[in-house]
């Protein structure tokens, strides 16, 4: 302020007076800087499906496994966690939408989401289905869209899905990468790793998200504490609503049989055929655990190695 008086109004006024005048004028940020800490704004949420919050997770994606998800913004559940292929496929993502849609029988008053072409087919769902309505967030409103900064709900929930297990997938497959045993660049290597792998990630990420939502949150800032799916299911023992706007599941049925996924396994159709047969005439089970998946990827690649040119 000293330095604001004398380059702006040309006014040169001792520093002490200064710190005097502004003890008097504003109390309350003196008060606050002398504390030294940030006053943070205050994220608020009215009650489940207000606002929903979209992302996807890319720490495992060089080996493959695309992670995507999304979480309610007043209760804090996870509403899906999903491994696949890719999460910038947008009738994939959007097929997530879809499916959680479906479930709750309407759509959210809003969500939020980056700009990443993935997300267009959710966002002329969302918009189509509000189309109609007249409340303030309706239509085009019932998009918003920012950085993944912006983002905060989200984004700050895939730090605790790494500590609750994604840091394990993260550690392993970069130490098979270190090893010599896994080369991102041989795709003959990516795509054994999808058949082995895929199915225990998505199992693990059910337990995380199961975990998540049964678990009690605490109370930070204007959030609300408790468990997210009483939270979520049960907004009234909380003097709130559910937010979502009902819509006809004819319509929604209909945009679902649009929309193309990939085989449960993340991999390629045809290489899926391919590896399951082998399991059949060899007398050998999908894997189970981890190590499992570990002696399978390194038999499948033994036996397909010399034969790319087949697959």
């Amino acid at each position: 302020m000293t330095e604001r008086l004398r380059n702006v109004h040309g006014l040169r006024v001792p520093r002490h007076m200064v710190m005097e005048i502004l003890r008097i004028v504003d109390p309350d940020r003196v008060s606050a800087r002398r504390t030294q800490r940030f006053s943070r704004r205050l994220y608020s949420n009215k009650g489940p499906n207000y606002l929903v919050h979209i992302d996807g997770y890319d720490k495992i994606t060089p080996f493959g496994f695309a992670i995507h998800g999304a979480i309610c913004g007043f209760s804090r559940r996870i509403l899906w966690l999903k491994v696949g292929r890719s999460n910038k496929d947008p009738y994939v993502v959007g097929h997530y939408f879809l499916h959680y849609v479906d479930s709750i029988g309407g759509v959210p008053r809003c969500i939020r989401m980056d700009r990443g072409t993935e997300n267009v087919f959710i966002e002329d769902i969302q918009k189509a289905m509000r189309w109609s309505h007249t409340d303030d967030m309706a239509g085009e409103n019932s998009v918003l869209y920012g950085s993944s900064h912006r983002n905060q709900r989200i984004e700050r929930w895939w730090l605790s899905l790494r500590q609750n297990g994604a840091d394990y997938w993260i550690n392993l497959f970069k130490d098979m990468e270190s090893q010599g045993i896994v080369s991102t660049d041989n795709n003959l290597h990516m795509e054994c790793l999808r058949f082995c792998f895929t199915r225990l990630i998505q199992t693990e990420l059910d337990q995380i998200a199961n975990e998540w939502n049964q678990h009690r949150v605490r109370r930070t800032g204007a959030d609300v504490s408790g468990k997210p799916d009483l939270l979520f299911f049960l907004p009234s023992e909380y003097g709130t609503v559910d937010f979502k706007t009902e819509v006809d599941a004819r319509d929604i049925h209909a945009i679902q049989s649009m929309c193309t996924i990939p085989r449960p396994s993340g991999c390629e159709e045809e290489f899926e055929d391919v590896c399951q047969n082998l399991l059949i005439l060899n007398g050998k089970t999908e894997p189970k655990d981890t190590q499992e998946a570990l002696d399978l990827y390194a038999w499948l690649v033994s036996k397909l190695e010399g034969n790319v040119h087949q697959i």
